[in-house]
This record gives C-alpha cells, sequence and structure tokens, in this order.
C-alpha cells in the first residue's frame, strides 16, 4: 500500500481540491484510494439525540455505524495518532492519501499558493518534500508540478511511491 500525505503551511492552498482530482485521476485507473484527512480543528459527524450519539454519551469508546453501502467509525483517542496508524486501519487499499498530516515525515508532497501559502514553500527549509505542487515556479531539488496539473500528480504518485 502507497502511503501520501499532502501538506501546506495554510489553509486555502488548495489541497483539497487538488487531491479531489488526483483521486479521480486514480479511480479511473482502477486503483483503490482511500484519504484520511486531518481534520487539526476538531469535527463531529454525531448529532445530539440520534443512537450512536447516545452510545458515545453513554460511555462507549468506539461506535460504528453501518449502512446499506457505508460505514462510519468514531473512536476516543488519547492522543492525535501518525498517518502510518490510520493507513493500518484501511489496508485494502492500494493507495491512502492523507490531507493536512504536517507531523508525518514520510512521503509528503507539498501545496504551495501564491498569496496564500506565505513567501516561500516549506520544502526550501525542509528537504523531506518528495515534490512541489504550485501555482510558480521555483528553484527546487524536487519534482515541481503546476497545480492544475493533477495528472502528473497522480503519475507521480503512481510510480515514485
Amino acid at each position: 500500500m502507497k502511503i501520501v500525505s499532502f501538506v501546506a503551511a495554510s489553509s486555502n492552498s488548495g489541497k483539497t481540491t487538488l487531491i479531489e482530482k488526483v483521486v479521480r485521476i486514480l479511480k479511473e485507473r482502477g486503483l483503490r484510494v482511500a484519504v484520511i484527512k486531518h481534520a487539526s480543528k476538531g469535527f463531529s459527524i454525531d448529532h445530539p439525540g440520534k443512537d450512536s450519539w447516545r452510545f458515545r454519551e453513554a460511555g462507549a469508546d468506539a461506535v460504528m455505524l453501518v449502512g446499506q453501502d457505508e460505514m462510519a467509525f468514531m473512536r476516543k483517542m488519547a492522543r492525535d495518532p501518525d498517518l502510518l496508524e490510520l493507513a493500518a486501519m484501511v489496508k485494502d487499499f492500494d493507495i491512502v492519501i492523507g490531507e493536512g498530516f504536517k507531523k508525518y515525515k514520510g512521503n509528503r508532497i507539498e501545496v504551495f499558493r501564491s498569496g496564500v501559502s506565505g513567501k516561500e514553500p516549506l520544502c526550501m527549509a525542509d528537504r523531506s518534500f518528495l515534490a512541489l505542487v504550485s501555482d510558480v515556479p521555483f528553484n527546487v531539488a524536487i519534482p515541481r508540478f503546476d497545480l492544475n496539473d493533477a495528472s502528473s500528480v497522480a503519475d507521480f504518485i503512481n510510480v515514485n511511491m
């Protein structure tokens, strides 16, 4: 299983839009793709009064919702898990794409948007990035892709991860 994380210095850099495009391309190529989103500000899919909410309120450490064609799994955590730990939970996929796992030091691709992401990409000071996707050119020692070229990014992931 290939694991790659898209990160950026700030929100609104285009990570989600790029990942959407890359996922569609990889799916068209017959690959099974999972995406794990790091919601740094938290989130909730539960609603007060619903059965799952009531189970969590009763103290359940984990609750799984299962429907005819999808499921959701909620689990209390003592700490922020690593992308590798989370990827182990979705083992039957060809590629796992993480969004926003800045601390993950594995396969990372930076997304940079001028006017949003700061003066220069994080990869200029951090050599652990595998590639840069940006809307402006930079002289970097790693592959750089245009922000609108999701196909080349998908090719890079498929060949290099």
